[in-house]
């Protein structure tokens, strides 16, 4: 396989790097919250409750970065895309 659009090519690498760092390091802490039992989630003030939601907002945030990569990456692959975007 050539690579057709070196740019696009390293823009993809970027954004599968950001979206799989942001994807690695949000989980653990998303899953810290959800096994928690009732009681205690119950018990979180309203200050971490809007950090859970902050978290897996960003989570799918991660994820949507990690796919933009991935089309990215693959259309530099692409005949199409050897001058720009025209």
């Amino acid at each position: 396989m050539e690579i057709k659009n070196i740019t696009l090519f390293f823009i993809g690498i970027i954004l599968l790097i950001l979206g799989f760092l942001i994807i690695i390091f949000d989980y653990p802490q998303i899953q810290y919250f959800e096994n928690m039992d009732l009681k205690s989630h119950n018990l979180l003030s309203e200050e971490k409750k809007n950090i859970y939601q902050k978290l897996f907002i960003e989570f799918f945030i991660g994820i949507i970065i990690l796919g933009v990569g991935s089309i990215v990456l693959a259309g530099s692959f692409l005949n199409r895309f050897e001058n720009g975007f025209r």
